[in-house]
């Protein structure tokens, strides 16, 4: 079954006219074609996703580095299906990940060598790439997407198109270095189509805009209708050639689906595509059009039941933007939920998590339920900023008002992990203020997570057209621990570090380098000294799975045991509790980074020695938060408030 429509045939009328729409399009097909198109054999590369310069292999033996399946390459498959052409798909991402598993003599640094080994069993004339977004400098010679572009054009022997969100942004830069001799823009299922109807010298297809390329020196781009991909279809006969089996072998989804056990079998699925939103920040609606675009339910119903019946998924990550949708599409969000609870029934341990984020006012209290009852292990929400000002300027469709009441909502469901999203530094000009505001508002929140990211400048086009001062340096991790091998937030002369962030003048626009010390300290103390689950009532079991799932993506860091050690005091497991301080203490034998931390916040005061039960745990955690109420947040400061109404899009 196809994912997409595909361009209809057109009679022979309007083939010509289309030739003429498009003539540079065909002239340099007719160039390239002698010189490449000597088969019809296609091969779609997803490559990497993490930094290559900052691959750990600790976190490889730990199967926590990220193996989304091809996706995006597999709708592609499915819309080309009806052509002449023997298209695959290899997953490098995977095959890297599987060969650093069960080689010990693989160097990293030869990864590309697994793309000439796929290259020569293959034989494709044309070469596809495109990359789940990781952010780092563009023509770094490990980038992802730009290197494996680079290797593949520089053999001369295959013609080479790069497609997704990086390429997108970056079609005129990837075209000016000579890195790929098409970008296709945008969703790609009826382009790549049409593509191939002027490569493979076919009957054309109605003409489409936002296929990229440069000849004799300049830069083109077809010209026709502007495309949005009616979906249909699902994705069960593309699994044909996908070791779905496989994947949770070598890595992982998220920590949700470390959280469900790190041999649970997993796979994803989309319901909704694109998002009704149009926050400022976000290149959704860039790639892929305003508004949300529901697959036929049955088709994803039935692609989720092959996947748990035939092919033994047990969790399942939800794609989806938007995946609640708008009240029209609310039947399809509860057939999806009810075919979930459904198979949960008859097999006993199927779930699902979100990590994308769900639109918070989209939430009611059967939507809540129904979650619960689906195997929900936990999601994420889009919160961004706790400032109604800056709420306002993101055009987040929430106010403080609405996200207070989803957390009343959520509340009843505590078995469910639930995250909110926020985001630090915003457009390179928030102020330390506005950050506080919404370090504030995640305290008052109280969810189980706090999941704080820096503003990167990924998307040159949301950049040019949001009229955002990009201050030209290169992206880096959104996540700062991310970005070095240790997982470390790097230290630079000049900056405040620890509590005494909270001395910045509120009024002050932090730098770069700053915003990453800023987020240390708000990650620390929002999600562990003031975590809720270690609080009386709390819910510590809950802490203790996802602490101890993240930990698989650090090995290195030192507090995530230590907290992970309190939650257990508090559970009652006291020999795993002391088992993971044993690993505090490892860690800070060998790292002088993790012992300053240590003296910074005082943390030698919360094991040394460890709490033996729940009380001394919480009477040692009141002590260590009365120590920073006079820097950080406390009730009596008040929490956020709606200052300004906020524009709302259509719920």
């Amino acid at each position: 079954m196809n994912g997409s429509t595909a361009s209809p045939m057109a009679d022979s009328n309007l083939l010509n006219t289309q030739s003429l729409i498009n003539e540079e399009l065909a002239e340099y097909a007719a160039i390239l074609r002698p010189n490449y198109i000597r088969n019809t054999r296609v091969l779609l590369i997803q490559t990497l996703q993490f930094q290559l310069d900052a691959f750990n292999t600790d976190v490889a033996s730990n199967r926590a580095y990220y193996v989304y399946p091809p996706a995006g390459l597999q709708s592609l498959v499915n819309a080309v299906e009806h052509r002449n052409v023997q298209c695959e798909i290899f997953d490098l991402n995977l095959a890297f990940l599987k060969r650093v598993s069960e080689d010990a003599s693989f160097d990293p640094k030869d990864w590309l060598n697994l793309v000439d080994e796929k290259l020569l069993q293959f034989d494709p004339s044309i070469v596809g790439v495109t990359c789940i977004g990781v952010a780092t400098d563009l023509f770094k010679s490990t980038h992802p997407l730009t290197a494996v572009l680079q290797h593949v054009k520089s053999t001369g022997k295959h013609l080479v198109i790069a497609g997704g969100p990086i390429a997108t942004d970056e079609a005129e830069n990837y075209l000016d270095h000579d890195v790929c001799h098409f970008v296709v823009r945008g969703e790609g299922e009826n382009k790549f189509n049409y593509l191939l109807d002027h490569l493979y010298n076919e009957p054309l297809g109605d003409p489409l805009q936002d296929i990229c390329f440069k000849n004799k020196g300049l830069l083109h781009e077809s010209q026709g209708r502007k495309d949005v991909v009616r979906v249909q279809g699902n994705l069960v006969n593309s699994y044909a050639d996908i070791q779905i089996e496989d994947y949770q072998r070598y890595g992982s989804l998220n920590p949700f689906s470390r959280m469900v056990g790190r041999d649970t079998p997993f796979s994803t699925f989309l319901l909704n595509r694109g998002c009704r939103a149009n926050c400022k920040f976000c290149g959704v609606p860039k790639l892929m059009g305003k508004g949300v675009r529901q697959s036929p339910v049955q088709d994803v119903l039935d692609e989720i039941t092959y996947l748990v019946d035939e092919r033994g998924i047990r969790h399942f990550e939800l794609l989806d933007d938007d995946f609640l949708g708008s009240s029209a599409q609310r039947d399809g969000v509860v057939q999806v939920l009810s075919c979930l609870k459904g198979l949960r029934e008859e097999h006993g341990n199927i779930t699902w998590s979100a990590g994308n984020g769900l639109i918070a006012a989209s939430m009611d209290a059967q939507l809540m339920r129904l979650i619960h009852d689906s195997g929900c292990v936990g999601y994420r929400i889009g919160i961004e900023s706790g400032n109604a000002a800056m709420l306002k300027r993101l055009r987040k469709p929430a106010s403080l008002k609405s996200i207070r009441q989803f957390v009343e909502l959520a509340r009843p469901y505590d078995s469910i992990f639930v995250s909110a999203n926020y985001i630090l530094g915003l457009f390179g000009e928030e102020t330390f203020g506005e950050m506080l505001d919404t370090f504030r508002l995640s305290c008052e929140l109280d969810l189980d997570w706090s999941s704080y990211s820096t503003y990167q400048f990924t998307s040159k086009k949301t950049t040019r057209v949001e009229d955002l001062k990009d201050d030209g340096a290169a992206a880096t991790e959104f996540l700062p621990i991310k970005d070095a091998k240790q997982r470390i937030v790097s230290v630079a002369d000049g900056l405040r570090l620890g509590m005494d962030i909270f001395n910045l003048d509120a009024q002050s626009v932090p730098s770069r380098e700053q915003v990453k010390e800023i987020w240390f300290v708000f990650n620390f103390l929002s999600n562990y000294v003031y975590n809720r689950n270690l609080a009386p009532g709390g819910n510590p079991g809950k802490l203790i799975s996802w602490l101890q799932a993240i930990q698989l993506s650090y090995p290195d860091n030192a507090y995530m045991p230590l907290f992970t050690a309190l939650a257990l005091v508090i559970e009652g497991s006291n020999e795993s509790a002391h088992e993971q301080a044993q690993i505090v203490e490892r860690i800070l034998a060998e790292s002088p980074y993790w012992r300053d931390r240590f003296e910074q916040f005082d943390l030698y005061a919360l094991y040394q020695p460890l709490p033996e039960t729940a009380l001394q745990v919480h009477q040692s955690l009141a002590t260590m938060r009365e120590r920073f109420a006079p820097y950080s947040y406390t009730k009596e400061q008040g929490a956020p408030t709606d200052e300004v109404i906020v524009e709302r899009c259509d719920l």
